[in-house]
């Protein structure tokens, strides 16, 4: 398939890429700057120098595409989720051009949910109420679910909840591995009680291909299922990093002023499940657990 890509040099639009060009699939990803351009060029996808917020730069070679992706948030627009809305709306228009059907896959989260209680949610459950920093995500889910009720009926839409997503060079584990080295232990925030829905990054970049390749519809979690406490966590990955230290706290107080209001969402107590995303596309994690996969996550770091 020919697959396009908002948020190609991004965290998991990058793995997204790196997953379906694995897999034989023609990939272009939109970015914005010619020095990305180049380094998507040498990763192997086509670049699309374009601006989000400016669609008539990009909507051309999304309208040719086959299936299409949106990861990219633009955290410096004036205003974020106006825009995420607008990438939304051309994103379904040019997915409803042309003959036959198109995939389409938007990229929410699981901060959406909110604090879970100890029963496992998973894609069918009704969400609680949403962590405020994501309070406006679930609209924006549902405009894509619903998109064919509004006459698009070329389009295949799916929404993907990744879970807090560690590997690569970024993600949740790069300071648990940041402070094992320069302090001799990791850290976590508060109390580190809360139990925490992670995912790989390979492991989720893997359903999104997954989504695209079965034309699958419908709402799909990407977590491993293995509820963990931060604190375990940060143990799990003080481990992986050879520290000898035990893990400490940093109150919460202290990460907002490096962090915001991602600390608070990082202390939320979730329990999610990725039912759906087995039983219809047979997905499994290749990390049951951040404690398997927290020796992978640091030698990429290292890498």
């Amino acid at each position: 398939m020919k697959v396009f890509i908002t948020g190609a040099t991004g965290y998991i639009g990058s793995a997204v890429a790196a997953e379906l060009l694995r897999a034989g699939h023609e990939v272009w990803g939109l970015t914005s700057s010619d020095a990305k351009a180049e380094a998507l060029e040498r990763a192997g996808v086509r670049p699309v120098v374009g601006d989000l917020g400016d669609p008539g730069t990009w909507r051309p070679a999304a309208a040719r595409a086959e299936a299409l992706i949106h990861t990219a948030f633009d955290y410096g627009a004036p205003d974020p989720v106006e825009l995420d809305g607008l990438a939304i709306d051309t994103l379904l228009s040019a997915a409803g051009e042309g003959s036959g059907p198109r995939a389409f896959a938007y990229t929410s989260g699981v901060w959406v949910l909110g604090n879970t209680g100890d029963e496992p949610v998973d894609e069918r459950s009704e969400p609680g109420e949403p962590f405020g920093l994501v309070a406006w995500r679930p609209a924006h889910e549902q405009a894509v679910l619903h998109s064919t009720r509004k006459g698009n009926g070329r389009v295949r839409p799916a929404v993907i909840r990744p879970g807090v997503v560690y590997g690569g060079t970024q993600g949740l584990s790069v300071r648990f591995f940041q402070a094992a080295e320069e302090q001799g232990a990791s850290t976590y925030i508060g109390e580190g009680t809360n139990r925490m829905a992670l995912v790989y990054r390979g492991d989720a970049a893997r359903l999104y291909r997954e989504v695209l390749e079965q034309g699958a519809t419908g709402m799909f979690h990407a977590v491993d299922g293995t509820p963990i406490t931060m604190a375990d966590a940060a143990a799990a990955a003080g481990r992986a990093a050879g520290a000898t230290g035990e893990p400490r706290s940093v109150p919460l107080e202290e990460a907002r002023k490096t962090l915001g209001p991602v600390a608070d969402a990082l202390c939320l107590d979730q329990v999610v499940a990725a039912r759906r995303s087995a039983e219809v596309l047979g997905w499994a994690p290749r990390y049951a657990s951040f404690r398997e996969g927290a020796e992978t996550a640091y030698r990429e770091w290292k890498g």
